[in-house]
């Protein structure tokens, strides 16, 4: 077996486990996210963790997952404000653009991933790249 195929099995794989993701599990691993990301990351193109407890918290009712989002943006880790915010613009557009206007010179800074780089951002920068549609591919 190549390389490709295996990687293709270790993802399929592990989105089976994701797939079984709880979502009381999904609401407190998010509040410890390392990074924010969407899309693949890494050499293999893997699914980050934060996407997926995202994607468990966005299954949800929409009003449970925007309470669920309104009480992580009150997180003290910058990783778990930014998923916050963009559940927070998917589900409260005018929400988002309120707390968009408070993060105005923020001193918070976000670990982020795309593809296999890593890089840090404001928080401010963060909340220009949701509300640009940046991430819209991934959040639908």
């Amino acid at each position: 077996m190549g390389v490709w195929p295996a990687v293709v099995l270790i993802s399929l794989f592990g989105a089976v486990i994701h797939a079984q993701e709880s979502f009381p599990d999904a609401s407190k691993r998010i509040d410890s996210a390392k990074v924010f990301a969407f899309g693949g990351i890494g050499f293999a193109g893997a699914t980050s963790q934060g996407e997926v407890d995202f994607r468990v918290i966005m299954a949800q009712s929409p009003k449970v997952a925007l309470g669920t989002f309104e009480k992580l943006y009150l997180s003290d880790n910058p990783q778990t404000k930014a998923y916050a915010l963009a559940g927070i613009r998917k589900l409260d557009k005018a929400k988002f653009n309120e707390l968009k206007l408070s993060l105005h010179a923020s001193p918070l800074k976000v670990q982020i991933e795309e593809g296999c780089i890593g890089s840090v951002h404001s928080i401010e920068d963060i909340a220009d790249r949701l509300d640009s549609g940046k991430y819209d591919y991934w959040i639908k």
